[in-house]
C-alpha cells in the first residue's frame, strides 16, 4: 500500500507536520497519521467536483491544519 505522505514534496510534508505538532500538540508521528487520514476524503472532495485541489497542492497544506484547528476549537466548545 503506498503511502500519501509520500506523494507530498518533502518540503511541504515537513512544514505541514510541523504546523500540526504546533496548533494541535500532538507528536509527530500523530500528526503523519492525521495527514495520512485525510487523503482519501480530500482525493473524494476533487472527485466531487473539484471542490479542492489535488492531494499534496498547495491548497490542502494551507487548509488543512486550519481545518484541524477549526474542528479542535468547535470540539472544546469555542
Amino acid at each position: 500500500m503506498d503511502d500519501p505522505l509520500d506523494d507530498l514534496p518533502p518540503e511541504s510534508r515537513s512544514e505541514l507536520v510541523e504546523h500540526l505538532t504546533s496548533i494541535l500538540g500532538v507528536d509527530v508521528t500523530t500528526a503523519e497519521d492525521l495527514i495520512r487520514s485525510a487523503a482519501p476524503l480530500w482525493d473524494a472532495m476533487e472527485r466531487a467536483g473539484g471542490l479542492v485541489d489535488s492531494w499534496g497542492g498547495g491548497e490542502f497544506c494551507h487548509v488543512f491544519p486550519r481545518t484541524l484547528e477549526f474542528v479542535r476549537s468547535a470540539a472544546a466548545g469555542g
